[in-house]
This record gives structure tokens, sequence and C-alpha cells, in this order.
């Protein structure tokens, strides 16, 4: 039996383990909000698929990738929650994964700009659509990175998970 007392870095750190504050609202955000975005989606693109039989393979590819990240991410939010052996690496996965297709977005929008230019009906059309999407990749990519960084640099997070 050690009758040493505790040191304030244990006492500190004691303090900092668990999921609780940003590390909790992550985990929310994780397994509630981005599945419920991706079935939200889902619905959007099937619907889109429906009206517009020439864009119903990628809408249902775009419908199966959107699945595949919310469950991901799911998954990646319960493994926080429930304090996994490698919980934060898979977490540091799926915004790493979400961070490329983010930017793969933006590339994409700016690269066919100069490529769709033709009819003016499509013009219009895209220029309808670029704006949105532009904006979507965009906060995808900053709330990734956002994320990324409080991975790395959260006191809680290394309390919690110490080998990671």
């Amino acid at each position: 039996m050690s009758t040493e007392a505790p040191s304030r870095e244990d006492e500190h750190r004691a303090g900092l383990h668990g999921v609780r504050g940003w590390l909790l609202l992550l985990c929310v955000y994780l397994v509630i909000v981005m599945p419920l975005i991706a079935v939200l989606g889902a619905i959007g693109a099937l619907q889109r698929a429906a009206a517009a039989p020439a864009l119903r393979g990628a809408l249902l590819t775009e419908v199966v990738l959107d699945v595949g990240l919310s469950i991901l991410a799911a998954y990646a939010g319960w493994a926080l929650y429930r304090m996994r052996h490698n919980a934060v690496r898979i977490t540091k996965i799926y915004f790493i994964i979400m961070f490329a297709l983010a930017i793969f977005g933006l590339i994409t929008l700016l690269a066919t700009a100069p490529v769709l230019s033709q009819p003016q009906d499509n013009v219009a059309l895209l220029n309808t659509l670029r704006a949105p999407a532009m904006v979507a990749s965009l906060r995808q990519a900053i709330l990734s990175v956002v994320w990324l960084v409080y991975l790395l640099r959260s006191k809680r997070v290394r309390a919690t998970y110490p080998k990671t």
C-alpha cells in the first residue's frame, strides 16, 4: 500500500478523463448529426434520381457513399463514447476522408466551370448549384480540420485515450 499522495498531474489528469465537454459534443455530432444529415441527403438524392434518370447512377453512388460514411461516423462516435482502444485513430481516419472528399469536391467544382460553359441553360443551372455545393464543401473541409486539430491537441483526449 502506497502512502504517497497523488501528484498534481494525476489529479489534473483525473479531472480531464472521460467523455465530457467538447469530446461529448463530438460523439453526438458523429453518432446523431452525421447519420441524420446522410439520411436526409439520401432522401433528396433519391428524389432527384427519380426526376432525372440521366443522373441516376451518379446519385445512387452518392447515396451509397453517404450511407457508408455515416456508418463510419457513427462507429467512430460510438467508439469514442465507449472509450475503445482505436477510437481516436478511427475518428481521425473519418475526418481525413471527409477533408479529402471536400477538397476533391472543391477542385471538381472549380475545374468544371470552363468545361461546362456551352449552352446557356446548362450554365444557369450549374451556377445555381455551384454556390451551395462550394459552401457545403468548404464547411466540411473546415469542420474536418477543426475536429482533427481538436483530436491532436486536446488535453481531455490525451487523458481519456492515453495511447493514441
